[in-house]
């Protein structure tokens, strides 16, 4: 299997542009049509509260208030996503889904690391998603309080009716797409070409054998031979 310089790599490539840009287009087009057609979209309704460390609102709030209610959110959210709250939220939406499911619709985490934290709820029914995070942030924050024995969540911004799927992304996808095609399509040409063993040209002769060549019969093509025969040669 011979080596490859990177002049003879860049010709081999050009020599089969064709290919390469036929695989990208099929790559593309697949990718549009998969994620369009076969993938169900995915709705995130998105709802933001906010951890006090004390549950007296009128009180000056320290530094060191703050600091411990950063650490505070990481707790919030365990007892968010425990069953006693979220058998609670199934029971109320009453939209056929146990704790389980909805726990695995469910992302939260802080927001840059601050004492605010999001809850997004993905469903691929934009009302349920809705409706699940906004029945969330009414029965978790009393069920915190009432675990925590400390401290208070305030609502922020309750969660809207998606209009716009979060999940796939047609562009991104078939950007992905494209690319794959690329991939492959240049991997299958190089292949295709170190695993050709045939004899070419005299560059091809030199390399794989390593022999002088002593003369080179020249190709006549049939526009010289049409002229042979009109000379009568």
């Amino acid at each position: 299997m011979e080596e490859l310089d990177l002049r003879k790599l860049i010709h081999i490539l050009l020599t089969r542009w064709w290919v390469i840009v036929s695989t990208l287009f099929l790559g593309a087009l697949s990718a549009f049509l998969i994620t369009f057609f076969l993938i169900e979209p995915v709705y995130s309704a998105k709802t933001t509260l906010y951890v006090y460390n004390t549950d007296k609102r009128d009180s000056t709030i320290t530094t060191s208030d703050i600091s411990v209610s950063k650490t505070l959110v990481d707790t919030y959210i365990i007892i968010l996503k425990s069953d006693a709250v979220l058998r609670d939220v199934a029971e109320e939406v009453d939209l056929g889904y146990s704790a389980e499911q909805i726990r695995k619709m469910i992302n939260a985490n802080s927001v840059n690391n601050t004492e605010i934290f999001q809850v997004v709820v993905n469903n691929t029914n934009p009302e349920h998603a809705q409706i699940i995070a906004n029945t969330l942030v009414e029965i978790g924050p009393p069920e915190i309080i009432r675990v925590v024995q400390a401290g208070s969540v305030e609502v922020i911004d309750y969660a809207v009716l998606p209009t716009e799927p979060s999940s796939p992304s047609l562009t991104r996808n078939t950007a992905v797409g494209a690319l794959l095609g690329v991939v492959l399509s240049v991997m299958a040409v190089l292949v295709f070409e170190m695993l050709d063993t045939r004899i070419k040209t005299e560059d091809d002769l030199t390399e794989q054998f390593n022999v002088p060549v002593i003369g080179v019969i020249p190709f006549i093509g049939e526009t010289q031979k049409s002229e042979r025969g009109r000379n009568g040669r």
